[in-house]
């Protein structure tokens, strides 16, 4: 064997480098670091608040706002009743997701999430607007409003009352528990359910009601309200307290349903 083949060199001269190919080497480098700054951007552009204000028609009446969510929380804070104005911040939390607003012509406003990912909403409203609001996934918070309120939850999730002097309420979650903290106002009507939730209510010792309270395994706690029952059993309550002016209507399956006095 050649002396030149023992070392690993050629017949003419020290083995050949390949040359370095400075252009693959300066594209890889252009591409990660477009990379990066997309990726920057999109994580930036994510974590800013999607922010909107509307005005709602002048003298057509109360007004109505829509809020649907994929998962997160909605919550709506009541203001003044003389205000008009509905402003909206949403934050998206993680994932993919699209947040959309807009009025119709008759002046209702419809708040929207699509795609994937948890969004947090916060809606400041006149006291007086109808609230309409769905998630599937996430609690619902409505606190001191007049107001007609709509909430519901498809899966899991609390609905939380508070303070309110509301006519007309329905708040329903499938998993989730729901809390109401007020007062039955007039010839009001309240409807609360749950399937596997408990359902927690509190009135003033004044409060003027007809109740009407069923749940199947989850037992009733009616507390020391002064009710005249014209119904009482152990899954089943039909009674009255004062009057019996506003109708309450309280449904679960499986949780509990208890009433207690407002301290």
């Amino acid at each position: 064997m050649f002396e030149w083949m023992k070392v690993g060199l050629t017949p003419w001269g020290p083995p050949s480098i390949a040359p370095v190919r400075l252009d693959f080497i300066g594209s890889v480098f252009v591409s990660t670091f477009l990379f990066i700054i997309m990726l920057a951007t999109s994580t930036a552009a994510a974590a800013q608040p999607f922010t909107r204000s509307f005005q709602l028609a002048p003298g057509a009446g109360p007004g109505e706002v829509e809020v649907i969510n994929q998962i997160g929380t909605i919550r709506i804070i009541s203001t003044d009743t003389r205000s008009d104005r509905v402003s909206i911040i949403a934050r998206r939390l993680n994932g993919e997701s699209r947040i959309s607003s807009q009025q119709s012509p008759s002046g209702k406003v419809i708040i929207e999430v699509g795609g994937r990912g948890t969004v947090e909403i916060e809606v400041v409203v006149p006291a007086m607007v109808r609230l309409d609001l769905l998630t599937y996934k996430g609690n619902i918070e409505v606190s001191n409003h007049i107001g007609q309120i709509r909430a519901r939850i498809v899966s899991d999730g609390d609905i939380f009352f508070t303070g309110l002097r509301s006519t007309n309420v329905e708040g329903h979650s499938h998993y989730g528990n729901v809390y109401f903290s007020g007062a039955p106002v007039g010839q009001g009507d309240y409807r609360l359910k749950s399937f596997a939730g408990r359902l927690e209510l509190k009135f003033p010792s004044n409060a003027d009601f007809k109740l009407s309270a069923t749940t199947h395994q989850g037992g009733l706690d009616l507390g020391d309200f002064p009710l005249k029952y014209d119904r009482q059993l152990s899954d089943i309550v039909e009674a009255v307290s004062g009057s019996g002016r506003s109708k309450v209507y309280l449904w679960t399956k499986e949780g509990q349903i208890r009433l207690h006095r407002l301290l």
